[in-house]
C-alpha cells in the first residue's frame, strides 16, 4: 500500500468518526494491515461517492451494534455490503440518568461516575454479542469489514479493544486509539439530541456540563472496562477465550489476515 494511503481518519462525505485501525505495532512488533477493518459511528448519511470508496477499499461486511431504536431514528440506506444488525447491544442503564436528574444529584461529576460505571458494570453483559462479532470478523478476515454503533465511541470503542487484544496490540495503544474519537468526533450533535429528548420529557432546566460525560471519551472509561475483564476473570486472554469463546484456530485466523511483518 502507498505510504499516502495509511492515513487512520478517512474522509467520507457522509462519514462519522470513520477511522482505520490498522498501523498498529503489537506486542511482537507485528502491524496490524491498513484497510482491514474500520470503525465508526452510523452510516446513515454516507453517500455514492462513500460506498465507491468503501468498495475500494474491499469492504465486504458491516457489523451494527445500534438497538432498534436507533437504527430507526438513523437507519441505514440499501448498501451492497451484508450487514449484521441484530447484536442490540446496550451500555449502561439509562433509568440512573432520569433518576439523578429528577433529584437533583445530576451534575458533571456524578454524569462522569455513572459513565464510567456503565463501562464497569457491562462486561458480562457484552459477552454473548461480542462474542458472535469476533467469531464474524474471523470468518471475514480474508476481506475487510467494519463496524459500528451511533456515535462509534462507546459500543464501538470497546469492541475496538476486544479485537485489539486478539491481535496482542499492548493496552497503552488500545487506550490511545480510544480516544483518538476525541479528535475525530464533535459531539455537538449529539449534545443537541439527548436536550430534545430532555423538552420532550418537560425537563425545563439542566447544565450543558452534565450531558458532556455521555457524549465524550475518557480514559477512565475505557480503563473501567479493562480493568473490570481483569478483576473479573484474571486477563484478557482468559475473557476472550474462556468468556468469549474464540478458539486457538479463531486467534491464528485473525493474527494470521490482519498482521504483517
Amino acid at each position: 500500500m502507498r505510504k499516502a494511503d495509511r492515513s487512520r481518519s478517512i474522509k467520507l462525505d457522509g462519514g462519522i468518526n470513520f477511522r482505520d485501525l490498522g498501523g498498529y505495532k503489537n506486542i511482537e512488533s507485528r502491524t496490524v494491515r491498513w484497510r482491514k477493518i474500520f470503525r465508526s459511528g452510523h452510516l446513515a448519511d454516507i453517500s455514492d461517492s462513500d460506498i465507491n470508496e468503501l468498495k475500494r477499499f474491499g469492504l465486504t461486511e458491516i457489523h451494527d451494534f445500534r438497538r432498534d431504536s436507533e437504527q430507526i431514528q438513523s437507519p441505514t440506506g440499501v448498501l451492497p455490503f451484508k450487514i449484521i444488525d441484530d447484536y442490540q447491544i446496550s451500555i449502561g442503564d439509562i433509568s440512573k440518568f432520569w433518576e439523578f436528574l429528577s433529584s437533583g444529584r445530576l451534575t458533571s461529576g456524578s454524569a462522569h461516575e455513572l459513565v464510567v460505571n456503565s463501562y464497569r458494570q457491562c462486561v458480562t453483559d457484552v459477552v454473548a454479542p461480542f462474542s458472535r462479532f469476533l467469531k464474524g470478523i474471523a470468518r471475514n478476515s480474508n476481506n475487510t469489514s467494519l463496524f459500528h454503533c451511533s456515535a462509534g465511541k462507546d459500543r464501538t470503542g470497546m469492541a475496538a479493544a476486544l479485537l485489539l487484544s486478539c491481535l496482542d496490540v499492548p493496552r497503552e495503544t488500545i487506550v490511545q486509539d480510544y480516544l483518538l474519537t476525541q479528535k475525530y468526533y464533535n459531539p455537538e450533535k449529539l449534545i443537541k439530541i439527548i436536550e430534545r429528548h430532555l423538552r420532550d420529557a418537560d425537563v425545563h432546566s439542566w447544565e450543558r456540563s452534565w450531558l458532556i460525560p455521555y457524549v465524550s471519551v475518557h480514559e477512565q472509561n475505557i480503563n473501567a472496562f479493562l480493568d473490570s475483564i481483569d478483576l473479573q476473570f484474571g486477563s484478557m486472554k482468559n475473557f476472550i477465550q474462556g468468556e468469549l469463546e474464540v478458539s486457538a484456530e479463531e486467534l491464528s485466523e485473525l493474527q494470521n489476515n490482519f498482521l504483517e511483518g
